[in-house]
C-alpha cells in the first residue's frame, strides 16, 4: 500500500504519511496548484482582485502595525469574501515578512496536522513562495502531532 493515493487503499492515513509516497527533498520547484479557483472563487486574475479589493474598500478599517493573527471564515468568497475582508482589513501588509496558515482537512481525516512540502502556492493572481526552511516549519516537523502531507493531495 506504500506509495498509492488515498483512493486507491482503504487505509488512508497510512497512504498520506507513507514516506515513500513524499517527494524527495530536492531544490526542485513544487508548486501547489489553486485546486479551488474557478469554483469557490474565480480563477480569472483581474476580476478575483477587483473582488477582493472591493471587499476591502467596502470593510473601511483602518491599518495597523499590532496585528499579529487573524481568524477568518475560508468558504466560497461568494459566501465569506465580505466577511474576511472584516478579518484582514487591518492588516498592514507593510511590516509583514511571513504568514503562517492553518486551516482543517476537508477531504481526509488526518490524526496530525497536515504539513505540505510545497515551495511554491500558485493563485489567480501570482505565486506565493514557502519558506520550507524557516524556524517555524523547522521546529514544527520535529513535532510529533505533525507531518508532511503529498504536494497533491488538496486538504
Amino acid at each position: 500500500k506504500r506509495g498509492l493515493l488515498p483512493s486507491q487503499t482503504r487505509n488512508r492515513a497510512t497512504a498520506i504519511e507513507s514516506p515513500s509516497f513524499l517527494p524527495s527533498p530536492t531544490t526542485m520547484e513544487r508548486v501547489r496548484r489553486a485546486s479551488h479557483a474557478g469554483s469557490w472563487y474565480t480563477n480569472n486574475a483581474s476580476k478575483l482582485e477587483d473582488e477582493l479589493d472591493g471587499w476591502l474598500s467596502a470593510a473601511a478599517l483602518t491599518k495597523s502595525p499590532d496585528v499579529r493573527a487573524v481568524i477568518a471564515p475560508h468558504a466560497g468568497y461568494s459566501y465569506s469574501g465580505r466577511c474576511a475582508a472584516y478579518a484582514f482589513g487591518n492588516i498592514d501588509p507593510t511590516n509583514i515578512s511571513r504568514v503562517f496558515l492553518l486551516g482543517p482537512s476537508h477531504h481526509y481525516y488526518t490524526p496530525k496536522c497536515a504539513l505540505s512540502r510545497a515551495t511554491v502556492y500558485s493563485t489567480p493572481i501570482g505565486d506565493l513562495p514557502v519558506d520550507l526552511e524557516g524556524i517555524m516549519l523547522t521546529k514544527l516537523r520535529c513535532l510529533s502531532y505533525f507531518f508532511n502531507i503529498h504536494i497533491n493531495l488538496s486538504m
